[in-house]
């Protein structure tokens, strides 16, 4: 089979069956696709204002660990400002806080995920961490790495916690962010084992890394009409659009990080158990064959079936909440993976 180049398989979703917002999930083929404007969406990532704040963080990020550059928290800021994919329910006057908080949020998980995935440097890791544990632990003064996450960190926590309804929902907030430390371990088991590589893993353990349950989380915290009877159905949805954000990212990230050596990649796990390439190929072939290979496979057309997959599910909440557009939030999530596969290679 021919390989399919993701770019084109994210093209206009109208062409797809859900037009004019409808939610009623119809099957597709890969030839109902049609490419979308690239260029509109990179233009509009690079037009993108970071605020102060995220303009200072950044600066130390880059001083400190320079491996993500400014086009990420820009694009951060598109997704999480102007993308959809914040809750209906959000209190207007708070949107470009929480816009803010969620880039610092990623900004935040981004070093964890170097640390672990790059650096591969666990003692780092571990002190990180620490942070996490105990905001107000002493460190070292040649320790710039922890010296910067830890001015980062504070000032998440201190802004979070002023969000009105943070109280309410605070547990349910560290509960889900236990699970994305746990997607950070679960990477760098991967790294040093990657023969356990599975994708029924990744699925369970790995896309807790998109910390979808973080950032609408955050929502909930400004969201003075949301009813806590959506609160079974609204988790149920930030499931499946966790699913369908780890794939756009998996399609948009998998050939840099093999350059990387970084394996902790759905496409890398549907590589494995297909025997599309073997363990020992990481060191016969090149970069290159790996790519075609793996291009080559259908594992595009896979992932896409997956996501469209969580859609239909995603949908079929919709007459189960009260208090949530999940129209709104379908749309955003359409326009998620946009982003992400114009972005291919770039962040």
């Amino acid at each position: 089979m021919e390989g399919i180049n993701p770019v084109e398989l994210v093209g206009s979703l109208d062409a797809m069956g859900f037009q004019g917002g409808e939610t009623k999930f119809k099957d597709i083929s890969i030839s109902s696709f049609q490419n979308y404007n690239k260029q509109e969406i990179l233009e509009k990532v690079s037009n993108f204002t970071l605020s102060d704040d995220v303009k200072h963080f950044a600066s130390m990020y880059k001083r400190t660990f320079d491996i993500r550059n400014n086009f990420l928290w820009k694009w951060l800021g598109v997704v999480y400002g102007e993308a959809g994919v914040t809750l209906s329910t959000v209190d207007n006057s708070y949107h470009k806080s929480i816009t803010d908080t969620k880039i610092l949020l990623t900004m935040a998980f981004s070093i964890l995920d170097d640390v672990s995935e790059v650096y591969k440097d666990e003692e780092l890791l571990k002190r990180i961490t620490n942070i996490i544990r105990n905001p107000d632990v002493i460190i070292d003064d040649e320790d710039e790495e922890c010296i910067f996450f830890k001015e980062i960190w504070n000032h998440f926590l201190m802004t979070l916690s002023k969000y009105p309804r943070y109280e309410e929902f605070k547990d349910i907030f560290w509960y889900d962010f236990e699970q994305m430390l746990n997607s950070v371990r679960y990477n760098v088991l991967i790294n040093k084992n990657p023969e356990m590589i599975n994708l029924q893993d990744m699925h369970n353990y790995d896309c807790h890394n998109m910390i979808i349950y973080l950032l609408n989380g955050i929502d909930l915290m400004v969201s003075p009409d949301f009813d806590k009877k959506d609160l079974p159905y609204i988790r149920n949805a930030f499931w499946h659009a966790q699913q369908m954000a780890r794939i756009g990212n998996w399609l948009s990230t998998w050939k840099r990080e093999l350059k990387e050596r970084d394996f902790c990649s759905g496409v890398f796990a549907y590589a494995f158990e297909k025997d599309i390439i073997k363990i020992d190929d990481i060191e016969k072939l090149t970069d290159d064959e790996i790519i075609e290979k793996i291009e080559e496979s259908g594992m595009n057309e896979h992932f896409l079936d997956v996501w469209k997959q969580n859609y239909g599910k995603l949908a079929s909440l919709k007459d189960k909440m009260q208090s949530v557009d999940i129209d709104t939030y379908l749309n955003g999530l359409e326009n998620v993976i946009k982003y992400h596969m114009a972005s291919e290679g770039m962040k």
